[in-house]
């Protein structure tokens, strides 16, 4: 599990999301879980809202991935420089 504490370009996270091999599952304060790839009403709270201080909790069920993850993370962090 990882946490993204900001999401400046939310399509392209969903983008990533899409081309992502396995699930990719939203931890939900509740202690749920939701898949990002099949759960639309999950897509539009992501495009509708902002983390908070905690950030978002992400899982993805195949490890080949993370690097597409991390990808976006650091190109984030780059534009934002």
């Amino acid at each position: 599990m990882f946490k993204i504490m900001m999401l400046p370009d939310t399509e392209n996270f969903l983008r990533v999301v899409e081309h992502s091999r396995g699930q990719v599952l939203l931890h939900l304060p509740d202690d749920s879980r939701c898949d990002l790839k099949r759960d639309h009403t999950a897509r539009q709270m992501l495009r509708v809202m902002r983390p908070r201080q905690e950030g978002l909790c992400i899982s993805l069920s195949d490890a080949r991935d993370m690097p597409a993850f991390l990808d976006y993370m650091i190109g984030s962090a780059r534009a934002r420089n």
